[in-house]
């Protein structure tokens, strides 16, 4: 009969309560079904809870009326019965509000302190001796222990079976939540005060008397009510009034839980890849699944009621679940938690932390992730599409080619994090990302390394090593990616393809780069022979026009009327650094008056315009030859020129940025 169920196509809001699944019997839509226990079972469970509520109730009953029996008699002992109350009730106490260990430990500090007080009472003949046969000091030790030890007993099983009751019922009939507990009190102390009766006129009390007292008789009973009242709140208190266990007894509601999903709906180490379970009732079931890949929990009821583990994702978590069934969260602190595939479509993640969290494989499409920090998170193959990225913080985020951004918003990025938790380092400087610039920029096609320099690049010598490695071994499909500058360190960007060990990468690019920068400042003759640069190609190169007003003679630039000259290695170094360092206007500014000042007293470009034109065409050619520097033109020239004050450097940036921009567009539409 089950397997034939299991064979149909679940409809929505069907009834699956007691099924159990199995890889094959799975289907991907479960949308509003009803799942949990069968009511037979759950009849079954009020049985076992009641007993449970007899048990707690007969214990404390029969405890309260033993102890206070004795100390209303002062029987034998009476004053150990005193000082047990005090050391489990501070027991009690203290394991609630602080944990199991704390209470112990306090329990036996207390008991300590007693047993001195005791000891030293009896030492001075302050108390009655119970036997002569043994030292007083050791006798009432003995006592104390036995005592003690008797009540911590009574205690524990008297609190374990109330609170593990009552968290069980709590899962079972939340929705009656009032009613079980006047249910709760009733029956415990009903069983308290029956015990405490029947201990007393059967007899079960030790020392009791022949002749009964009314008052004896009172103190007794009234001693078993008591102390069954004192575990109800004892067991309200522990369950903290809400149905949620105290951290440090928390281990209570798992075992109702996982008691309260037997004969449920299972799906039992199951893949529940991209099943969709919105608007569904899943409490009392078992979703200890083996794969959560984008399962949807949209608007689930009972998920803190189901039997979860951690295995996939931090579902156990109870903000991961307001998370993922109510699609937003007012604790907005993920940080370090897993959330890798977890179903987040079009979620308000505004303003949250998300330090080192896991979002690998999440389906974050449509989330609104503005302002949140991202810094060291994890978002390989995550999906956001259409997400809303503005003045998220990506300091040492990771992604990968399985990233999708297509579509997102994003205006503008924080790109470090500072000291007091807020993003700094804004991305683009000046103005917010063109439409699609985002995705363009952090798209990945191919795995990226990225390699950091601290004391600047030599940018010559880092082309030649990029080429090189390309001619050497085209199986890594090396292809630039794009130059940034992170405060003093300069990054660049390579891709490669998937497959090859990123440290080979890295090293293979930084070997030859090390290597040809050496032989650079030993030789520049040996640089050409490992280039393969024929000499009498070099020598065509000789004498060449610059633009419309300058040529370059071999390693030196002149004007048409040959009135000045400056070395083209020197001008180009500097019109470099200010390149470079255009977010640094100080510096910046420093390089560039320095190279304007040479320029008039070597008359080779004295008017604004001959210098803003030279300046435009040593950066054309620079680009022109050097593929790093002119991805960083691309990338950054508008936003440099926009920082420098308006003078023939700013011009020059401008020019050359909009003629290699429209370059780029003119090429890219011949593709098409």
């Amino acid at each position: 009969m089950q397997s034939h169920r299991l064979s149909c196509l679940i409809q929505a809001g069907q009834n699956i309560r007691g099924w159990r699944f199995s890889q094959e019997s799975l289907q991907s839509e479960l949308r509003g079904v009803i799942a949990g226990q069968p009511l037979l079972v759950k009849a079954w469970l009020l049985l076992f809870i009641n007993v449970l509520y007899v048990t707690s109730g007969i214990v404390s009953g029969f405890f309260g009326a033993n102890v206070f029996f004795n100390i209303s008699i002062q029987g034998e002992g009476w004053i150990e019965l005193l000082w047990m109350i005090v050391v489990v009730s501070l027991w009690i106490i203290t394991t609630i509000r602080r944990g199991i260990a704390q209470g112990l430990k306090l329990a036996f500090i207390s008991f300590f302190i007693a047993l001195f007080i005791t000891a030293l009472l009896a030492n001075f003949n302050l108390l009655p001796t119970i036997n002569p046969d043994i030292p007083p000091v050791i006798d009432r030790s003995i006592q104390n222990l036995a005592a003690t030890t008797f009540g911590m007993l009574f205690a524990t099983i008297s609190i374990l079976t109330g609170s593990f009751a009552f968290a069980l019922s709590s899962t079972l009939f939340p929705q009656n939540k009032y009613l079980l507990r006047g249910w709760v009190i009733f029956v415990i102390l009903f069983s308290a005060t029956i015990i405490a009766v029947a201990a007393y006129q059967f007899h079960w009390l030790e020392n009791k008397p022949e002749e009964d007292s009314f008052l004896v008789k009172s103190i007794s009973i009234s001693g078993g009510i008591g102390i069954g009242l004192g575990m109800v709140i004892i067991n309200l208190f522990a369950t903290n009034f809400n149905d949620k266990h105290r951290n440090h007894l928390y281990f209570l509601r798992d075992w109702a839980i996982a008691v309260a999903s037997w004969g449920g709906t299972s799906f039992y180490n199951l893949d529940l890849s991209s099943v969709d379970f919105t608007s569904s009732q899943l409490a009392n079931s078992d979703l200890r699944a083996l794969k959560l890949y984008r399962t949807c929990f949209k608007r689930v009821t009972g998920l803190d009621r189901a039997r979860l583990d951690n295995r996939y994702l931090d579902l156990t978590n109870s903000k991961v679940q307001k998370l993922l069934t109510n699609e937003d969260c007012k604790d907005t602190n993920f940080s370090r938690m897993n959330l890798q595939g977890a179903y987040l479509r079009d979620v308000d993640m505004r303003d949250f932390t998300l330090i080192g969290t896991n979002l690998n494989g999440a389906d974050l499409q449509g989330a609104d992730l503005r302002r949140s920090i991202l810094v060291r998170a994890q978002v390989t193959g995550a999906n956001l599409t259409g997400a809303n990225l503005t003045g998220i913080c990506i300091e040492d985020w990771s992604v990968n080619s399985q990233t999708c951004f297509a579509g997102v918003k994003c205006e503008y990025i924080y790109r470090q994090l500072d000291d007091k938790g807020e993003g700094t380092d804004q991305y683009p400087i000046g103005r917010n990302f063109e439409k699609g610039e985002f995705e363009a920029l952090f798209q990945k096609v191919e795995e990226v390394v990225e390699l950091v320099f601290k004391e600047g690049i030599n940018w010559q010598a880092l082309s030649f090593a990029f080429r090189k490695l390309q001619l050497d071994d085209d199986g890594l499909g090396l292809e630039l990616k794009g130059v940034e500058q992170r405060g003093d360190l300069w990054v660049v960007k390579v891709t490669y393809r998937e497959g090859i060990p990123r440290q080979q990468v890295e090293q293979q690019l930084n070997l030859i780069y090390d290597d040809i920068k050496t032989l650079m400042a030993v030789k520049e003759q040996q640089f050409n022979r490992l280039l393969g640069i024929a000499e009498n190609q070099a020598e065509a190169l000789n004498k060449r026009p610059l633009g419309n007003s300058f040529f370059i003679v071999g390693s030196t630039i002149t004007n048409l009327a040959g009135s000045g000259e400056i070395n083209y290695d020197e001008a180009a170094s500097k019109i470099r650094s200010f390149v470079a360092n255009g977010s640094n206007l100080a510096q910046a500014t420093t390089v560039a008056q320095s190279l304007l000042d040479q320029f008039q007293s070597q008359s080779v470009a004295i008017s604004t315009n001959q210098q803003a034109e030279l300046i435009q065409q040593v950066i054309l050619n620079e680009a022109q030859k050097d593929p790093f520097f002119k991805q960083f033109i691309v990338q950054q020239g508008q936003e440099i020129a926009n920082l420098i004050p308006e003078s023939a450097i700013a011009t020059a940036i401008q020019q050359a940025y909009s003629q290699l921009t429209t370059a780029k567009t003119e090429s890219s539409s011949r593709e098409i």
